[in-house]
Order: structure tokens, then C-alpha cells, then sequence
């Protein structure tokens, strides 16, 4: 071997990008061999890794990050003598496809870095030096038993049991091992968890936006949803258009699908690739876990509000006891303006209630199952008048008879959720509270189809919210009785009044209706002005 050989060896070894750039080829989306240059997805990738060894990169589809770490690894394997690295794959088709490669990048060196293999069959690459490259799926047990200096997971959100996994591979890697996860998002599970908790794992984020090849120039007249997301994330043209043209043709116009396979933030990525409820999802940087009342409206004078109790025992370690309140003065536009979220025994629970009744004294539509039944004859012993009411027929007496609160019966959650369902999709409601928000991207389709909490989460803020939409039933009669009590008095508060409410007060019949205020309806004082 003469000292020019030698030379670039050394700089190959010492200089990755060099190597990388120079002798690592892949083929391409034309089916063509070319040299692997880092595009801006693996370039940072690169740059993270160097900061911290544990690493979660979560990313979108066809980025080739899986190329690059592989790129990386195969570096690692080649120029250090004993360094063992272990691949493992959600299936065995994809460690199939991951270790072609590797066989690629080593087949198409030159002669001169070719160097030595013992062994080089159908899943496993070994050097004369002791370098050593295995690759196999999760579900096979091939690992145990051996130690490695560097692992790579890949798309290990899709394990059949990523725990049992995870922590089968972790027992083989050395004390100072190399630790990639990388995975894109599949619905609400063990990765997500991984993802948001501290645990030594730098955490790595790569957009759809980071794909170069991820843009269009072919012009395309957007839908109102569309508008929204690209007026949300401020896209360029050429990414807008790429985006409709893709969440169309590949993903049938199903934008859960869409953020499943292409997602912008990491929240949209765990959030809407499970079997979500609500069409919406909300960006939220993380959950909240402030507990009791949170304020986002002061009560205004002559607005109408609903409120929507939902009751917990109190445990500890059990549910939430909630309370949302709502501004429904506009009935096609609602409004969340406060929410109460906490463990406390009931009779403290109904104190909590009482603060945000009588702020803003909505119509209270309780649930009246089970714990619920005691917050209702407490608010009513404590004086409160305005409680939904629901008619029933009694066999005994033969009569029809009224009871207080919504009895929610395996017949009417349907409905109440139908409901919420209708007015989140069609952006009705603003549920306005991140703790609102958080539960509603995590209420999810159980695997007997029935809407709930997925598992270690709560939707006792979204049965607060759906009760709220309940009191829609009965809120003229609330709103009538309300203002009866509260009538304006002289121009000012007319004219208060008639801002307010966006509705026309009508003195002559002391009451008003829906619609614009007409300049020529002489009993409005804003034709004495």
C-alpha cells in the first residue's frame, strides 16, 4: 500500500463528511447510483448527533434519514477495529431493505477501503478487524447474548411492544454505546411517551418542510381548510401548493393521514396519527397540569353563558372533577371562557362550582350520575336557580316529572358527543384552554369504537364542554328569564345592550329579536343619537 493510499484512508477515517461526499453512494428517487450528499434533513441530523449520543430523531416520511444514520454507523464500523453495531427494524422486510444499504455503501468503495470481511451474508457484515454490523427485526431475539457500541431503532414506534423491546436491545448495549431511536409517529403510544419525557435522549424534530423535494410549483385553488393550515404555519407558495397536491392525491384528503405521514410539528405527528375523535387538532406546546380555575373572559353584562359540570369522587388517583363555562351570546360562534380542573372531595368541588356560577351566572347543565347527584342538592340548598332540567315519565305515578341535570345513559352520550363532534369540526367552539385542548387531542376511538380518553389520559374537560353545548337546549328560556331580571334602563345601557348581545332591544315589546340593528326601527335609541 503506498503513502497516497494511506493518506486518503487516514482522511477518509478521520473525516466523515469527506468519506461521505466522496465514496458513499445511494441510489436515488430516479433509480440512479449517485454519491450521498447530505440534504438539510441529514445535515441536521449530523450536527445533533455530535451534541449528544442518545438520540430521538422524529421526523416525516422520505427525508433519508434512515440513509444517513446508516451512513454514519457503517463510518463508525469500518475504520474501528472492534466497534459493533446492531440495527434493529419494526419488520423483517425493512431490515432487509436497511442492510442493502450497507452492502451498497461497501460494494461500491473503491478496492482500497473494501476492506477484509470474514463474514457477509444475508443480515450481518464483519470485518477482519472485528468491526461488525448486524441487522434484524424487533421481534427476533438474534441480539441477545452479544454487546454493542452502537444501536439504531428504526421506525421503533411501530413495534409490536416497544417497551419489551427497547429495554431487550438497551441490555446489549455497552456503557458508553451509541443510541438512535427514529421512528416517524404512529398514534398515541409508548414513542410519544419517550418523546416528551426527560431521559437523557436529545430530542431531534425534522419537517416535511425540511425536504427540499417537498415543494411545487404547479398552482392550485385551496379549500378554506387548506387556507387555514398554510395561512397557520405561514407557507410559501411552492410548499402550499405541494402540500394540497399531496394531501389530496397520496392521502386521499385526509389530513390525519396527511400529519401522520408528513407532520409539521411533533404534537401533530403523535396527536392525529391515532383514531382521533375530533377532526381538529390543536396545537398545544405540552399538557397542563395546573389544577383549578383558570380565566381567559371577565363576565360581561348581558352576555349569555353556559356552564357544564362534570363530577368526580374526589380520589386521589381517580378522575377530575370539571367545570367548563362558555359565552354562547352569538349562537353560531361559542366561546370558552373559564375552566375548573382538579381532585377535591365533593362538597369542596361544589364551592369551586359556586365561584364560577356566580361570576357569571350561566345556565349549570350538571351530570347528574352518580357523584353528580350531590353537587345538584347542594347548588340547589346553596340557593342556585339556573340548573338544566330534563323531563322523565314516572310509571308508578303515571305522570310526566322534571329532574335536574343531564343523565348521561348509554342513549344520550351519543348525543352529547355528536354534538361537541358537530360544533369542534365545524369551528363553532373555541375551546380557548390549553387543558380543553390537550384532552381533545388525546379523546380517541377505543378498539370497540367507542369514544374516550386514550389510556393514561382524561376527557373529563370534554364531557364538561359537551354538557355545556347541552344547555343550548334550554337556553332561550334561560336568557329570557336572565334578562327580564337585568332589563336595560335608559339609552346607555340600551345601547349597552344592543353591543353586547349584537341583537335589537325593542321597547315597545320590552324583549328583542335576532339580526342587524335597523337604522329604520325608530324604537332603537341609536336613532335618537
Amino acid at each position: 500500500m503506498n503513502n497516497r493510499v494511506q493518506k486518503e484512508i487516514a482522511k477518509c477515517r478521520d473525516d466523515f463528511e469527506y468519506f461521505c461526499n466522496r465514496y458513499l453512494k445511494i441510489v436515488d428517487k430516479e433509480g440512479n447510483l449517485v454519491l450521498l450528499q447530505p440534504n438539510t434533513a441529514q445535515q441536521r441530523f449530523l450536527y445533533t448527533l455530535e451534541s449528544n449520543p442518545w438520540l430521538y430523531v422524529l421526523k416525516a416520511r422520505q427525508l433519508g434519514l434512515t440513509t444517513m444514520i446508516a451512513a454514519k454507523l457503517f463510518h463508525k464500523c469500518l475504520f474501528t477495529p472492534n466497534h459493533k453495531v446492531a440495527v434493529i427494524a419494526h419488520t423483517r422486510d425493512a431490515a432487509k431493505t436497511i442492510f442493502e444499504i450497507y452492502k451498497r455503501y461497501y460494494s461500491n468503495l473503491p478496492k482500497f477501503l473494501q476492506f477484509k470481511t470474514e463474514a457477509a451474508n444475508v443480515n450481518e457484515l464483519v470485518f477482519f478487524h472485528g468491526g461488525y454490523i448486524k441487522v434484524g427485526s424487533a421481534s427476533s431475539n438474534s441480539f441477545r447474548g452479544s454487546t454493542y457500541n452502537s444501536l439504531h431503532l428504526s421506525e421503533f414506534a411501530f413495534y409490536d411492544d416497544i417497551t419489551s423491546a427497547i429495554q431487550a436491545v438497551f441490555q446489549t448495549a455497552t456503557p458508553n454505546a451509541e443510541i438512535i431511536l427514529e421512528t416517524t409517529a404512529n398514534g398515541i403510544n409508548d414513542a410519544m411517551d419517550i418523546w416528551n419525557d426527560q431521559n437523557g435522549f436529545g430530542k431531534l424534530f425534522i419537517s416535511w418542510l425540511d425536504g427540499k423535494e417537498y415543494s411545487s410549483k404547479k398552482k392550485i385553488r385551496f379549500s378554506e381548510s387548506e387556507k387555514t393550515y398554510n395561512e397557520t404555519y405561514e407557507l410559501p407558495p411552492e410548499k402550499a401548493n405541494w402540500f394540497a397536491h399531496t394531501l389530496r392525491g397520496k392521502c386521499l384528503n385526509n389530513v390525519n393521514t396527511f400529519n401522520q405521514e408528513y407532520p409539521i410539528t411533533a404534537e401533530v405527528a403523535f396527536i392525529t396519527s391515532g383514531q382521533k375523535f375530533f377532526p381538529m387538532t390543536y396545537q398545544v406546546a405540552t399538557s397542563v397540569d395546573k389544577v383549578g380555575w383558570m380565566w381567559y373572559s371577565e363576565p360581561k353584562k348581558f352576555r349569555t353563558y353556559l356552564a357544564g359540570v362534570d363530577t368526580a369522587s374526589g380520589s386521589p388517583t381517580g378522575d377530575y372533577s370539571s367545570v367548563v363555562i362558555m359565552d354562547v351570546t352569538d349562537r353560531d360562534k361559542a366561546k370558552v371562557v373559564a375552566t375548573f380542573y382538579d381532585r377535591v372531595p365533593l362538597r369542596d368541588f361544589t364551592q369551586q362550582v359556586l365561584v364560577g356560577l356566580k361570576k357569571f351566572n350561566p345556565l349549570v347543565v350538571v351530570e347528574s350520575n352518580s357523584y353528580g347527584q350531590a353537587i345538584i342538592e347542594n347548588l340547589r340548598d346553596d340557593g342556585y336557580i339556573h340548573m338544566y332540567r330534563r323531563t322523565k315519565y314516572d310509571k308508578i305515578s303515571n305522570r310526566w316529572t322534571e329532574h335536574l341535570g343531564f343523565a348521561t345513559t348509554q342513549q344520550s352520550r351519543p348525543i352529547l358527543l355528536s354534538r361537541l363532534h358537530q360544533w369542534i369540526s365545524k369551528t363553532q367552539l373555541d375551546p380557548v384552554c390549553v387543558r380543553v385542548k390537550t384532552e381533545m387531542n388525546t379523546f380517541v376511538y377505543n378498539e370497540k369504537g367507542r369514544p374516550e380518553a386514550d389510556k393514561g389520559k382524561h376527557d373529563d374537560l370534554v364531557i364538561a364542554t359537551g354538557l355545556a353545548l347541552m344547555g343550548l337546549d334550554q337556553v332561550a328560556d334561560y336568557e329570557e328569564e336572565v334578562q327580564k331580571a337585568t332589563r336595560p334602563t335608559g339609552i346607555k345601557e340600551i345601547l349597552d345592550w344592543e353591543r353586547s348581545t349584537g341583537k335589537l332591544y325593542s321597547a315597545e315589546r320590552g324583549n328583542f329579536h335576532d339580526g342587524q340593528l335597523d337604522p329604520q326601527e325608530t324604537s332603537s335609541p341609536l336613532n335618537q343619537l
